[in-house]
């Protein structure tokens, strides 16, 4: 049972395979949880999720790994706040190049993790309120970057959900952190990734992995992969 019931709590998560698992999680501390997947980048079904988003009674929000961007009245809606789980450290907001940066460009970043935030209107810019990170090694894959960061999501979703519980502030909960966002080294572009990777020797071994938005030929929207019909 919910430790209050004042929250009306929206979910949700562009992780395929996770919506079970993470509205269970939300329901052992709420009372009134919807949750919503979205397929990160499928045109023909986000009209219906952004009018299901319209026709809920939410007023708090969670977004774990989301694809979708709400808009001003969206989070106006959301009276116990909004937050997000980013699944990189605030040196890397956006979503491109997020997990083959710390494998291909060590230059620039050696180093992954996660981040709690509050959403505000811009991209992976509002207060932050929790951060793990931890080194990436020479022999880390892309896919293992990937796959450490997403289990690491779920354990700060888990922290984000017993915090709001046991307050009825919504995220004022949360301490804003002495972080901030890297201005510089994010929001990067498809053709960022296809520069990194035209940079990388023709041996390293994170050419012959094929991770959505971390590839030369990603896309945005499903197949994911320029290459792919």
């Amino acid at each position: 049972m919910a430790r209050t019931q004042d929250y009306n709590v929206l979910l949700l998560t562009s992780v395929p395979g996770v919506i079970d698992d993470i509205t269970a999680m939300a329901r052992v501390h709420f009372a009134n949880v919807e949750s919503l997947y979205w397929q990160m980048g499928n045109k023909e079904t986000k009209p219906r999720v952004l009018g299901r988003i319209e026709a809920s009674s939410y007023n708090l929000i969670i977004s774990h790994i989301s694809g979708i961007i709400l808009r001003p009245h969206h989070l106006a809606q959301a009276s116990f706040g909004a937050i997000n789980i980013h699944p990189a450290p605030p040196e890397h907001p956006g979503a491109w190049g997020i997990y083959c940066q710390p494998v291909i460009r060590r230059g620039v970043r050696r180093h992954h993790g996660v981040t709690l935030h509050e959403i505000d209107a811009a991209i992976d810019s509002g207060p932050i309120y929790a951060v793990e990170r931890w080194a990436v090694g020479e022999g880390d894959s892309i896919k293992s970057v990937m796959q450490k960061s997403l289990v690491r999501c779920q354990a700060m979703l888990a922290f984000a959900v017993q915090k709001l519980a046991a307050s009825t502030n919504g995220s004022q909960c949360f301490a804003r952190l002495d972080e901030s966002w890297d201005a510089a080294n994010g929001h990067h572009g498809a053709s960022d990734v296809q520069a990194w990777f035209r940079d990388l020797e023709p041996g390293h071994p994170a050419h012959k992995e094929r991770i959505a938005l971390n590839h030369p030929n990603a896309i945005m929207a499903p197949p994911y992969f320029s290459d792919q019909g």
